[in-house]
């Protein structure tokens, strides 16, 4: 049985996902603008500040999506939803999440932000705290149950400690385990 995950736990989550993301943006995107005005100034044009406005909402865009696609398909959880102890799954299979399940998941973020968040509070009123992204695509956000997690990731042979009988050692051997004689 799993158990929904909490409106708080997603929240975190979710704040922790965005962080990783500001940074990327930062980096990746200031960069990417910083390439555009190197551009514009190697071929003799100033750079246009609606341009690289564009640029900046592209990269925003392309990292979200890219972020939300790539962990939730390649590795089944973010690092911010394996913080809270929380995964994504799909309803019918109740396994993680493909990699084209998570591109479609990751869209729906989109629809959710645009309806000016709603979709994100979604579930903090709703019984089943299904979000507007996890309706559209059918997903649930649970609990990551320890019996859940040690199913998931089998056993194999060289994991398992080798097991020696027990041994018990003769007087001989052990000379101090001799029962200890009264004196009467």
């Amino acid at each position: 049985m799993t158990k929904n995950a909490s409106f708080s736990q997603r929240a975190s989550a979710f704040g922790i996902d965005l962080g990783i993301i500001a940074v990327a943006q930062v980096i990746l995107g200031g960069g990417t603008i910083k390439l555009y005005e190197v551009a514009c100034q190697s071929i003799g044009v100033s750079a246009d500040i609606s341009m690289e406005q564009l640029l900046s909402q592209f990269c925003g865009a392309f990292f979200f999506i890219s972020y939300f696609t790539f962990v939730h398909g390649l590795w089944g959880t973010t690092v911010g939803k394996k913080s809270m102890k929380i995964k994504t799954i799909h309803v019918e299979t109740g396994k993680p999440l493909t990699l084209k399940q998570s591109y479609w998941r990751s869209l729906a973020y989109l629809l959710s932000s645009w309806t000016y968040c709603i979709g994100f509070i979604l579930p903090f009123f709703r019984k089943d705290k299904l979000a507007l992204h996890d309706l559209l695509c059918g997903t649930q956000v649970v609990e990551v149950e320890l019996i859940a997690v040690l199913i998931e990731q089998p056993l194999e042979p060289q994991d398992l400690a080798s097991v020696h009988p027990l041994q018990i050692p003769t007087m001989e051997q052990a000379p101090s385990l001799a029962p200890i004689k009264k004196a009467q």
